[in-house]
């Protein structure tokens, strides 16, 4: 079967391209196809980022199709200690992955948030939400929430995803995992972390009602605002 791949970041730069068509056997996995692709690019090691299949998160078993289109996502700081992403994928089945690479044998505690969304919310009933971001921007100061965290605590790793698209009730549109030698710091890290995201990452957000449709204003950091 042939598959088509997509490569970003570190990835593509390591690889020398950004797209092309990988020949598999019937019933090869997405690990299968990692493998093939690291055989094939010498320099190319995807084993800490994550991938996609038809732009849904997927694992190293997932069995891939005929004419698929197969994502590798490096960690958008680069590094092994931070997964920092924007995606219009659920959140819920990356949140395993995600907690037992967070877990490792010098860190004592994991903290985990997920913000989904609430109906009704103000007395009113919640279609969805839609949310819209400036995603080169986003990244950059998703990295720089990250560094802002390990300036703060004393933290292992990092991990901050949140969703762009439509978000149904009760679906998650943002994951935090922080782990670390001792539970203060992962709790205040995590904390510190949502906060800084509805204060400064450009991410907005739609509430979308049975009778209209609104944008929700959010914080704006004090020291960056325009003014008058």
């Amino acid at each position: 079967m042939r598959i088509r791949v997509r490569l970003f970041a570190a990835y593509k730069e390591a690889a020398g391209e950004g797209e092309l068509n990988l020949e598999l056997p019937d019933g090869a996995t997405v690990g299968d196809a990692a493998r093939a692709l690291e055989a094939r690019f010498p320099g190319l090691a995807l084993g800490e980022g994550m991938a996609a299949v038809n732009a849904a998160f997927a694992d190293r078993d997932t069995r891939l199709q005929d004419g698929d289109e197969l994502a590798f996502l490096p960690p958008v700081s680069g590094g092994g200690e931070e997964r920092l992403f924007l995606t219009e994928a659920p959140l819920e089945p990356l949140l395993p992955e995600l907690v037992a690479w967070a877990v490792r044998p010098p860190y004592g505690a994991s903290v985990v948030f997920l913000g989904t969304t609430r109906s009704p919310n103000r007395g009113q009933e919640v279609d969805h939400l839609v949310y819209e971001a400036y995603p080169e921007m986003a990244e950059r100061v998703l990295a720089q929430i990250a560094g802002e965290m390990r300036a703060r605590w004393g933290l292992g790793r990092i991990a901050i995803g949140h969703r762009l698209g439509r978000v149904n009730p009760a679906e998650a549109s943002i994951v935090i995992v922080v782990s670390s030698p001792h539970r203060p710091e992962a709790f205040e890290a995590a904390r510190y972390a949502i906060e800084r995201v509805k204060l400064i990452l450009p991410v907005w957000k739609k509430e979308v009602l049975p009778g209209g449709a609104f944008w929700v204003e959010g914080g704006v950091d004090p020291s960056l605002k325009l003014g008058e």
